[in-house]
C-alpha cells in the first residue's frame, strides 16, 4: 500500500512538472513572437526590393524604417497616408540626387531628386547641422510634414521636427521645403554644386508643387547624415503635439 502511494505522489509530481514545463515553454514562445513591425531582414529585403542599392544607403534606410516604427507609435497618423517615407541622404554630394519618397505598401520609388542643404551646413557635402536660429544649417533627423503654404518662396511645405535638442526648432526657424533656381542640374554643372539655403530642403522648380502635395500633411521624413548610427529613437506624442500648436 505504502509503495503504491509512493508511486501515485511520483506520477503526480510527474505530470505537474512537465504541465510546468509547458507553461514555460508556452510563455517563452509568446515573448519570442512581439517583435518589431519591421525585422531586421525585412528591412534588408524591403531595401532590395525598392532598388535602393545604388541611391540610398543602406545606412539611411535602415534608420528610418527604425524610427517611423517608433513615430508609428504615436498614433499621429489619423489623418496622413502613412504607407509613404521620404528619406533625404546627406552622405551624398549636393550634385546627386538625395531625396527619395518610397510607397512602402506598394514597395516602390515614387520620386528621386536633387535636395539643397543650407550654406552654415557645407559646400558640396553636408557636414554640420544646427538646431539654432541664425545658423544657416539643415537640421537632421526626423520630421513630420504639415501644411502647405505661400510663402515668399512660393509654394511652402511646414515641416515639424520631432527630436528635441536636434531638430525641434525646425518651426521657429522656419524651416520648410520650397522650390528654388539654385536646385537644378543646370546650376550644379555650372557651379560644381547646388546652391544653398539659409537651412530648408531646396527643390527644383519643376518637382516642386508634385513632392510637396504629395507628402504634406504628417508623412514621416528622414534627413540622414554621416553622424547618424542606428539608435533606439525615443520620440514623445506630448512633444510633437505641443511642437505643432
Amino acid at each position: 500500500m505504502k509503495l503504491l502511494k509512493n508511486i501515485f505522489i511520483f506520477i503526480f509530481y510527474f505530470i505537474f512538472s512537465l504541465s510546468l514545463f509547458a507553461e514555460i515553454n508556452f510563455s517563452n514562445n509568446f515573448n519570442l513572437d512581439i517583435k518589431k513591425k519591421f525585422s531586421d531582414r525585412d528591412i534588408k529585403l524591403m531595401y532590395t526590393e525598392l532598388s535602393l542599392n545604388d541611391k540610398v544607403s543602406f545606412s539611411c534606410f535602415n534608420n528610418a524604417m527604425y524610427g517611423l516604427e517608433k513615430i508609428e507609435d504615436l498614433e499621429i497618423f489619423n489623418n496622413s497616408n502613412d504607407s509613404l517615407l521620404v528619406m533625404v541622404d546627406y552622405t551624398k554630394p549636393s550634385t546627386e540626387e538625395r531625396l527619395f519618397i518610397v510607397d512602402l505598401k506598394e514597395k516602390r520609388l515614387l520620386i528621386s531628386s536633387l535636395v539643397t542643404h543650407g550654406r552654415g551646413t557645407g559646400d558640396l557635402y553636408a557636414t554640420k547641422f544646427s538646431n539654432k536660429n541664425n545658423s544657416y544649417s539643415t537640421s537632421s533627423g526626423f520630421y513630420l510634414t504639415g501644411n502647405i503654404y505661400n510663402g515668399k518662396h512660393g509654394e511652402s511645405l511646414e515641416l515639424y521636427g520631432l527630436e528635441k535638442g536636434k531638430n525641434d526648432n525646425a518651426r521657429k526657424r522656419t524651416i520648410v521645403m520650397h522650390s528654388a533656381y539654385y536646385a537644378n542640374k543646370k546650376f550644379a554643372e555650372k557651379y560644381g554644386r547646388l546652391g544653398r539655403s539659409k537651412g530648408c530642403l531646396a527643390l527644383p522648380t519643376e518637382l516642386n508643387t508634385k513632392i510637396i502635395n504629395l507628402i504634406s500633411g504628417g508623412v514621416v521624413l528622414y534627413v540622414h547624415t554621416n553622424f547618424d548610427e542606428n539608435k533606439e529613437y525615443d520620440f514623445s506624442k506630448n512633444f510633437y503635439l505641443k511642437a505643432i500648436r
